[in-house]
């Protein structure tokens, strides 16, 4: 369950930590979902990453629906806690106690909040999914990472001049310099807050793990014509995504077969082309003494050498247009 748009972007951001980031919806919708009891409700808050691995704000019933075991430390259990998929420990070289920084959510945003140090509470088992490749933390986090959450430096007599605008008896007034936190430790998680009301925080979907397919159905009916939220199956998604693959895959090979058939038309006008201009060629190989064989196993060694510098050509193209085409693809 997610805002209304492209339902393909919507399936593979949140079942594959890929593609465009959706349009948001709210904790309030997840509250909604949740007291319809047709299954377990777990919210999803994506569009962040860490050392360019997809980064996912969500809740401990996400690993319980997903069957994801612990193979060291813990899940994250408090803010700036973040537990790594299999292969990404692996490729990271990292492991439990360690810490990575998050990815600056926009480069060219001066407002934007700072990146965030997190801790390595675990490494979740190899699992063979998608959230062998991605980060886990909890949604708290996941709103500090976005912005909508940070901690400040606690004002008092012992606060450096240099971060204060004004003082009197009763207060003071921090200017501009008093930084963000861009690290949660146990001396400052309690200064981090949130201006937003916890029901209006932002979420990009809801994955509902319905028991049995009346519930699913009942659901998807029940929010078919929802205003701003979008029901979605899985497998059917998948599906229509198949056969739009499918289509592509007949209508390429359909212009394949005619591409190659116009490039052997064209290659045999060229031959006889080549045939009539090169009269006067033969005739000389003639009259230096070549018999008509040998001028017709010349001119084939010349066709089979033209043919396959054309196959290594084409051969080597193919090769370096998968690589960029699957590049831009994942």
């Amino acid at each position: 369950m997610g805002a209304k748009g492209d339902r393909f972007d919507l399936i593979l951001n949140s079942l594959f930590f890929r593609g465009s980031s959706t349009n948001k919806i709210s904790i309030r919708d997840y509250q909604l979902l949740s007291k319809e009891n047709r299954g377990l409700a777990v919210p999803l808050n994506l569009g962040f990453s860490a050392k360019g691995f997809p980064l996912v704000g969500t809740t401990p019933e996400y690993f319980e629906a997903r069957n994801l075991l612990i193979e060291s430390g813990t899940l994250p259990l408090r803010n700036g806690e973040v537990t790594l998929g299999y292969s990404c420990a692996k490729k990271l070289g990292l492991d439990t106690g360690g810490f990575i920084l998050t990815d600056q959510v926009n480069l060219y945003d001066l407002s934007a909040s700072y990146p965030i140090r997190l801790k390595i509470s675990g490494v979740l088992q190899q699992s063979n999914t998608a959230d062998d490749e991605a980060l886990f933390v909890n949604l708290q986090s996941s709103w500090i990472i976005e912005g909508i959450g940070h901690g400040h430096i606690k004002l008092d007599e012992n606060t450096s001049k240099e971060n204060v605008l004004s003082e009197s008896k009763t207060s003071i007034t921090a200017n501009s310099s008093l930084e963000n936190y861009i690290e949660i430790t146990d001396l400052n998680i309690d200064q981090f807050h949130f201006h937003e009301e916890k029901q209006n925080l932002p979420i990009s979907s809801v994955l509902i793990f319905s028991s049995n397919f009346k519930d699913r159905t009942i659901l998807k009916g029940k929010y078919n014509q929802h205003l701003s939220l979008q029901p979605l199956i899985p497998s059917e998604t998948a599906n229509e995504i198949l056969n739009v693959i499918f289509k592509i895959e007949n209508l390429l090979n359909a212009s394949f077969i005619l591409s190659g058939l116009a490039a052997t038309l064209f290659l045999i006008t060229l031959i006889l082309l080549s045939l009539q201009l090169r009269k006067n060629e033969f005739k000389t190989l003639h009259l230096i003494g070549c018999d008509r064989l040998t001028v017709i196993f010349l001119y084939i060694g010349e066709l089979i050498i033209l043919i396959t510098m054309s196959f290594i050509l084409a051969f080597v193209s193919a090769v370096t247009l998968k690589k960029v085409l699957v590049s831009l693809i994942i």
